[in-house]
């Protein structure tokens, strides 16, 4: 960032009593970890870059150290590692007052970082367009919201947690208009965030909903991905509701990818679908209580 443009962007943060900055960074499960900066060092960052500790390559999405890693660990004593604040990826957060950054890491001398999510794809994108190609994608989430608190579900062992809505409704009309107040409330904190849905909807299953983000280019609609798990867990936490953590047992992500060259007669490939991981089947749809789920999807429920 240019030396003007900083000073205007501070006496701007200045005008509107801004003291802060915060920071995201993905870690190895695509967790983002952050944390809040002074403006003092946020001038730093953006001249020098900073360090984050490297246990976010070494533990589990319960914090839980890896066996037997290699790349950081007690053997290391987790240092830090480099990262870089990516100005253009400045986001508003008007409930905490301050911009939000996200933030890359680097390896020595800027080189790209091994294990970094957010460098791994900017590569396999810069193998797509030695062949000519571009990527547009979007991701859709499928979701339960459940009446409970981190405090509640941790109380109940993860069992019969109480669902926002009872039995299936898929499409429902009805209830996007009894909670039309969360429905638009969430579409209204996504586009404030640059997040933009083009799609909310009861999914069939008790509590169930389904969001389809609007499909962008390359690292934005990844971006777009995580800081949205992040972001709506904290709108539905600010109300007392709770999704459960993505990634976990219940939940069910499809990425709509349209690859495009400019050899292609219609510009763009055939959409494709994609589920990484299997959804588990939600018993309540057959009148069953709910089950324990695994220990490790519990270790997921990050809240």
């Amino acid at each position: 960032m240019q030396d003007q443009t900083l000073a205007a962007k501070l006496a701007d943060y200045q005008k509107r009593g801004v003291s802060r900055i915060k920071l995201g960074l993905t870690d190895i499960d695509g967790v983002i970890r952050g944390k809040y900066l002074s403006l003092d060092k946020f001038k730093g960052l953006l001249a020098d870059g900073g360090g984050f500790c490297d246990c976010v390559f070494g533990w589990d999405a319960d914090d839980q150290l890896y066996d037997s890693g290699e790349y950081t660990g007690w053997h290391s004593g987790f240092p830090d590692a480099r990262y870089r604040l990516l100005a253009g990826t400045e986001r508003w957060l008007a409930d905490e007052n301050c911009p939000y950054f996200v933030g890359e890491f680097v390896g020595e001398g800027d080189a790209p970082h091994p294990l970094c999510p957010r460098t791994q794809l900017r590569q396999a994108l810069a193998r797509l367009a030695q062949r000519g190609l571009t990527l547009k994608s979007g991701f859709e989430y499928e979701f339960f919201v459940f009446e409970e608190t981190p405090h509640s579900v941790r109380d109940k062992g993860y069992r019969n947690l109480k669902p926002l809505t009872p039995g299936n409704f898929g499409y429902s009309l009805l209830r996007t208009a009894a909670q039309g107040e969360l429905f638009a409330g969430l579409m209204d904190h996504c586009q404030a965030l640059g997040l933009d849905l083009e799609g909310l909807h009861c999914e069939t299953g008790p509590g169930v909903w389904e969001a389809a983000l609007a499909a962008c280019s390359g690292v934005e609609a990844a971006d777009r991905a995580n800081l949205f798990k992040t972001f709506a867990k904290a709108f539905f936490q600010k109300r007392g509701l709770m999704p459960p953590s993505w990634p976990s047992g219940a939940w069910t992500i499809r990425a709509r990818a349209a690859t495009s060259t400019s050899a292609s007669p219609t510009g763009t490939a055939p959409t494709a679908f994609r589920t990484p991981k299997p959804q588990t089947a939600c018993p309540n749809c057959s009148g069953k209580p709910w089950p324990a789920w695994s220990a490790a999807w519990q270790t997921t429920w990050r809240s």
